[in-house]
């Protein structure tokens, strides 16, 4: 599986439940711990920063995975996403704990990136782990070695695995995912996903004509409500697939608005 190839337009189901823990004890969600905190890395690119769909932070030990973050949680077919995921042999966890010990961090394998992802027909759910890496990184017998692990530990898990480079997250896109995450910054995003599905078919057969605060303004005239709720609903509608900037282009307030798939 690729995840940067499937499908498009696809809309996120309004019911795709996630359950609590998935088959290997680890939970789901709000709920989910980071391996990894990137407070705890003494490096300049790294940074935390709220999830969209879920309340928790993410941790990003590198801008190479804050960028295919920002995008995943604009994919309509991603509901959950956990970063710095802990693989570990469940023989090992059990006699730690039997004898009340932590494991060791030898014995526990982190993954950048495990998404959670509803598939059609039937919206199952299926989990796709993705390893970035530099764009123009070299790889080393070590990093090889490793890159073989992750990829057969996922594979047994009757997972999909895919080794992602940084440079295929572009800084338009990112941009534009960035500047919409702001609009939707204390969101509960699900909360909204009708809202946001009426005002998607509404901005999809109506006038984008002048800039997109033109047209933003026009729509919070006739809806009768405030210009930073429609800002929201752009948003909300951007990550459930109602709604599909164009990333060749720069979305910007003062600038015309491009759509992708518009009626």
């Amino acid at each position: 599986m690729e995840i940067l190839k499937l499908p498009l337009p696809f809309v996120t189901p309004r019911h795709a439940a996630l359950p609590f823990r998935d088959a290997f004890g680890v939970p789901h969600g709000d709920h989910f711990v980071p391996m990894r905190d990137a407070a705890d890395m003494n490096t300049a690119t790294r940074v935390s920063f709220g999830a969209l769909k879920f309340r928790r932070a993410h941790q990003a030990l590198a801008i190479n995975e804050m960028r295919p973050l920002y995008a995943f949680s604009f994919n309509p077919y991603v509901i959950d996403i956990r970063d710095q995921y802990p693989v570990y042999d469940q023989k090992k966890y059990n006699a730690a704990k039997t004898l009340g010990r932590r494991m060791s961090v030898e014995d526990v394998m982190t993954l950048d990136i495990i998404l959670t992802l509803v598939l059609p027909p039937d919206n199952r759910l299926h989990y796709h782990a993705v390893s970035i890496k530099d764009g123009a990184e070299e790889f080393d017998d070590a990093t090889k070695t490793r890159l073989d692990k992750e990829e057969h530990k996922i594979l047994s898990r009757g997972w999909t695995y895919e080794l992602l480079r940084g440079n295929q997250f572009d800084a338009l896109t990112w941009g534009n995912h960035a500047l919409m995450k702001t609009w939707v910054a204390n969101v509960d995003v699900w909360q909204h996903y009708d809202e946001a599905s009426a005002f998607a078919r509404r901005m999809l057969v109506r006038s984008t004509r002048g800039t997109l605060d033109d047209i933003m303004s026009r729509h919070a005239r006739h809806l009768g409500i405030s210009l930073n709720w429609c800002y929201e609903l752009f948003a909300v509608a951007a990550c459930f697939g109602f709604l599909y900037p164009d990333h060749q282009e720069a979305l910007r307030t003062d600038k015309q608005l491009y759509l992708r798939w518009r009626a």
